[in-house]
């Protein structure tokens, strides 16, 4: 238990150059902002924010009402620290605010939240305790002004929390399509299906028939994409001890499996933002793909930082060793 324990704690104390982090900051922050511009854009705030007659919100009440703030006040608060979030600017303080008004809005009108939202205050929270911000941020330029850069490694384990919550979406989606439209009794037709919707399809019917047997594929791809999510773990443990023994991690590493995986999920991401109305969702998700990457792998972004394998040991561990 004390070797087990102890490795825990180096895991979680290991460091590693911030740029996945900012650019989850950055790409998840874009897709909110954007998806609450759009909502303006359709001039549909009070609508959705608002209670009857004004809107149809079934549920108005915590401290927006008390503040009198109103649908386009609470709007504003979310807009405002999405951009503060985009740009860094007091950014731990900016994705709590976040967090709390986005919680507001789906406790006035719960019936228009989506999985996005949901998930995305969980990626925000973790972001609040992360050091997000020393790349890329208004943030790290004042403090590099003053005199006080932030460091050019960080904690990893907000990557890693980031990356177990990512692995168990896709993996908990794959358990729930328990209909037999997603596997062979069914003939694979769950994404046609869904296309071909009047409501949620994109495509027009005869374009959907005439990539059927593509969607059939699709199907059975999504399925195996999901469901082999939990292996992507081992397979990104593989490809950051390329050095260690073992005839599983070399066949890992030579067929690439870990980047077929990423693959299979960019075009499925891709494939259901061209073929359903989904929202922002998949571009959402897409957001969170950086943490899927070594830091090495994204060294090339990372010039402020040394060039280190997977991630660095800590200051204590480099005393302590």
């Amino acid at each position: 238990m004390k070797r087990a324990w102890q490795a825990w704690v180096a895991l979680l104390d290991r460091r590693e150059p911030p740029t996945a982090l900012a650019l989850v900051r950055i790409a998840a922050a874009f897709v909110m902002l954007c998806d609450q511009l759009w909502v303006w854009h359709l001039g549909i705030v009070d609508v959705l924010w608002s209670r009857y007659p004004q809107g149809f919100a079934t549920y108005f009440s915590g401290w927006a009402d008390q503040l009198g703030l109103g649908a386009m006040g609470l709007w504003a608060i979310v807009v405002v620290s999405l951009a503060c979030v985009l740009l860094g600017v007091a950014t731990r303080a900016a994705c709590v605010v976040f967090v709390i008004a986005s919680a507001q809005q789906a406790a006035i009108a719960p019936e228009i939240e989506s999985a996005i939202d949901v998930l995305m205050r969980i990626v925000f929270a973790i972001l609040a305790l992360s050091r997000c911000n020393a790349r890329w941020s208004i943030d790290a330029w004042i403090l590099r002004r003053l005199g006080r850069p932030m460091p050019a490694l960080v904690p990893a384990w907000p990557r890693y929390l980031l990356l177990a919550q990512l692995v168990w979406v896709y993996f908990s989606s794959g358990q729930n399509k328990s209909s037999a439209v997603w596997g062979p009794h069914g003939g694979f037709t769950a994404l046609a299906n869904a296309m071909l919707d009047p409501i949620n399809g994109r495509l027009a019917p005869g374009v959907v028939t005439a990539i059927y047997p593509l969607t059939r594929v699709a199907t059975a791809l999504t399925m195996v994409f999901e469901l082999t999510a939990p292996l992507y773990l081992w397979w990104l443990y593989f490809a950051a001890t390329p050095e260690r023994p073992g005839r599983l991690r070399a066949l890992a590493n030579r067929f690439r499996l870990r980047w077929i995986w990423i693959a299979l999920g960019v075009s499925f991401q891709l494939g259901i933002a061209i073929g359903l109305r989904l929202g922002s969702f998949p571009y959402g998700m897409l957001a969170l793909f950086p943490v899927l990457l070594l830091p090495e792998e994204l060294q090339r972004l990372n010039t402020a930082a040394p060039a280190k394998r997977a991630s660095s040991p800590s200051p204590s561990q480099m005393r302590s060793s």
